[in-house]
């Protein structure tokens, strides 16, 4: 029983943490240069810019802000399954499968929370969260996946003779 509120109180923690701040410092961020999208296909729409580059530009960076979210999510996600690997490699660790529930019920809840607060605009607005909330489940059946795109959070987080 220690050992699972070991694992998992810095975890709820680090969730709160996250859940608040990320919606309130880098959600506005991503909803005003959504509305530079927005603005660049409406004058294009309304004859104001001329050409296709406008809506290539809108598109491009739609999908550049997508990417760098689903990184910067997915963050989360590593940290979750690290850590989780980490507390039930430890000797005398049991019931692996309940630290294994909890986190990724603290995992999702905290993606949850970002998600909701943010605003469905197109499918590229919210797949974001629900590819950081995949890869939990994706890093936990198969952590190695981490290792080509989180190798620093790997040794950030001293796993490196588990995976």
């Amino acid at each position: 029983m220690v050992l699972i509120l070991k694992c998992l109180f810095p975890m709820l923690l680090w969730a709160w943490i996250l859940s608040s701040s990320y919606p309130r410092y880098v959600v506005p961020r991503v909803q005003s240069v959504h509305d530079i999208a927005e603005s660049l296909e409406k004058r294009h729409a309304e004859g104001d810019l001329q050409g296709p580059l406008p809506g290539i530009a809108a598109g491009s960076l739609r999908v550049v802000l997508s990417l760098s979210q689903i990184y910067v999510l997915g963050i989360w996600s590593g940290y979750c399954v690290l850590r989780v690997i980490r507390y039930t490699h430890l000797p005398g660790a049991e019931h692996k499968w309940i630290i294994h529930v909890l986190a990724f019920f603290i995992c999702e809840g905290a993606l949850g929370v970002i998600a909701h607060r943010e605003t469905y605009r197109g499918i590229l607005s919210i797949l974001h969260s629900a590819m950081a909330m995949g890869m939990f489940v994706m890093f936990s059946l198969n952590p190695y996946m981490m290792a080509p795109v989180y190798p620093w959070l790997i040794r950030t987080m001293g796993i490196q003779g588990l995976l």
